[in-house]
C-alpha cells in the first residue's frame, strides 16, 4: 500500500465533473496505486491467440508493475503465469517470444511447466515438507474473446463479455470486416515511448479537435497530394460521433463524415499504385477497403486501442513515462496484396502522425510541472450538445470531452473502492 490506510487520497476532490487534478498525472505515489488496483483488478489485454499459436509457445507482458508470461500448454490451454520463480523470485523468462517444453529458473534449476505446476524440484529430500502446492506458479484468470486475450487478477472478476458491454458490437463490427471473422497479428510490432503519463493516451483518444490541429502536417502532406485526409475535417462541422460504452470504454465513429468510403482518405503511398491495380482487376472493388481501417476508433480502458488495422497497447513505465506497442493485424485468407497495403497504409500514420501526438504528450507533461496551475478542463460538450441514454451512455460530436469523463469515472470506481485480488495456482498435476 502506498498511502496510509488513514490518509487515503481524496479521490472526488481530484476528479470533479468538469475537471481534473495535475497530480493524477504526476504523483508517483498515486501511479503506483494505479499499477495495483487498476492493472490488477479489471481486465487487461494481454495478447492474441496468433501470437502463441502451437504447444509451448510463450510471450513476455506485463500488467502494470507485475511481469507475464502469455502461454499455451501442452494440452492447448491458454494460461497467463507471474514470470517470477515461487523459490526466491527470479524471473524465469528474459526472452520477448519463444517456444519451449518447460520453463526452468536460471538461479537454482526449478522447473516449471508451461501450465504453471512445478514440474521439477531439484535436491527435493532437501525441504522435509515442501508446500508443493504455493510452489506452483501465480496464475491470473484469462479469457479469450474470438482470438483477443485478457487477464484479471480480480477475485470475482465480471464475466468478459460483461465488462466488454456496449463495446461488444463494436469489436464484432471490427473483427467481422475480416475473411472468416479472424485475424493474425503481423510479429514486428512497432514499439515507442514517449515521456509522458499514460493516462494522456485515454485523453487523446476520443479527441477529435485535436487533429486539425497537432496534425497539421500530415493534412497539409495530404493536401499536396490532393486527398482531404480524414483528419483535415473540420472537427465544428462534421457528422462524425463519438460514444462512451461502460466501464471507461469509448469510440468515435468516423465514417459519417466520409460517405466515399474510407479508401478515399489515403494518399499517394509507396507502391500503392502496382498493388491497387492489382486488387482492382482481380477482386471486387469492396475489398480494397480492407487495406484501410473501416474509420472506426475502439478505445478499450486502459490498455488497448483499435485504431485502424492495428492494435495499439499501453504500457505504463513510470508516471511520465509510457511504451505503446502497435501491432498490424493481417488478414488471414485473402490476397497478399491487402496485406501489403496495410503495412503502407499503417506506416503513413505511424511515421508522420504519432510523433505529432508524442510531442504534445511530452510538451502537456512538462506543463503540468507547475503546482500553481492545479487543474485541466474536461468540459466541453457537457451540456452543449451530448445526449445521454436510459443507460448513462453519452454519445456526442467528435468534439466531446464526454468519453474523458467517463474513462475518469471508472478510474475512480477502481482506486476508491479497490477490487479484491487474487493469485491462482495450479491444483494436482
Amino acid at each position: 500500500m502506498v498511502f496510509p490506510a488513514a490518509n487515503p487520497p481524496d479521490f472526488d476532490r481530484l476528479i470533479q465533473s468538469d475537471r481534473v487534478h495535475r497530480h493524477l498525472y504526476t504523483d508517483p505515489a498515486l501511479f503506483e496505486l494505479e499499477m495495483e488496483r487498476i492493472f490488477g483488478g479489471t481486465w487487461i489485454y494481454l495478447g492474441h491467440n496468433s501470437e502463441i499459436p502451437q504447444p509451448g509457445s510463450f510471450v513476455r507482458r506485463t500488467m502494470g508493475r507485475r511481469p507475464i508470461l502469455l502461454t499455451r500448454g501442452r494440452d492447448g490451454q491458454i494460461h497467463g503465469l507471474f514470470n517470477r520463480c515461487t523459490h526466491r523470485g527470479t524471473l524465469l523468462v528474459t526472452a520477448e517470444k519463444g517456444c519451449s517444453k518447460r520453463l526452468t529458473c536460471p538461479y537454482h534449476g526449478w522447473c516449471f511447466d508451461l501450465d504453471g505446476h512445478l514440474r521439477n524440484l531439484p535436491v527435493a529430500d532437501s525441504y522435509a515438507n515442501p508446500r508443493k502446492g504455493s510452489f506452483h506458479l501465480g496464475q491470473l484468470r484469462v479469457e479469450t474473446y474470438r482470438g483477443l486475450i485478457f487477464g484479471t487478477l480480480a477475485a470475482e472478476p465480471l464475466e468478459l463479455v460483461n465488462w466488454l458491454g456496449a463495446a461488444l458490437p463494436w469489436l464484432d463490427q471490427h473483427l467481422n470486416r475480416h475473411p472468416n471473422g479472424t485475424i493474425r497479428l503481423l510479429d514486428s510490432p512497432v514499439r515507442l515511448e514517449f515521456a509522458g503519463n499514460w493516462k494522456l493516451l485515454w485523453d487523446n483518444a476520443a479527441d477529435g479537435i485535436h487533429a486539425t490541429f497537432a496534425h497539421r502536417s500530415y493534412n497539409q502532406l495530404g493536401h499536396q497530394a490532393h486527398t482531404e485526409t480524414v483528419l483535415a475535417r473540420n472537427p465544428a462541422n462534421t457528422p462524425m460521433v463519438s460514444q462512451t460504452l461502460d466501464h471507461g470504454h469509448c469510440v468515435v465513429d468516423q465514417r459519417p463524415g466520409i460517405p466515399e468510403g474510407p479508401w478515399s482518405t489515403m494518399r499517394q503511398l509507396p507502391t500503392r499504385e502496382a498493388l491497387e491495380g492489382s486488387l482492382r482487376v482481380q477482386h471486387p472493388p469492396q475489398l480494397l477497403e480492407l487495406a484501410t481501417g473501416n474509420m472506426v476508433n475502439l478505445s478499450l480502458f486502459p490498455n488497448l486501442i483499435l485504431v485502424g488495422n492495428q492494435l495499439m497497447v499501453v504500457e505504463p513505465l513510470a508516471v511520465d513515462r509510457t511504451r505503446i506497442t502497435l501491432y498490424l493485424a493481417v488478414v488471414e485468407d485473402g490476397p497478399e496484396e491487402i496485406n501489403l497495403l496495410r503495412l503502407r497504409v499503417e506506416e503513413d500514420f505511424v511515421s508522420f502522425g504519432t510523433p505529432d501526438d508524442l510531442a504534445i504528450f511530452e510538451r502537456i507533461q512538462e506543463g503540468l510541472g507547475i503546482p500553481e496551475e492545479e487543474w485541466l478542463d474536461i468540459s466541453r460538450g457537457d451540456q452543449a450538445g451530448d445526449r445521454e441514454d436510459e443507460w448513462g451512455r453519452v454519445t456526442g460530436s467528435i468534439a466531446s470531452e464526454a468519453p474523458i469523463r467517463a474513462y475518469w469515472q471508472e478510474w475512480k470506481r477502481l482506486m476508491r473502492d479497490p477490487v479484491p485480488l487474487r493469485v491462482r495456482r495450479a491444483v494436482g498435476h
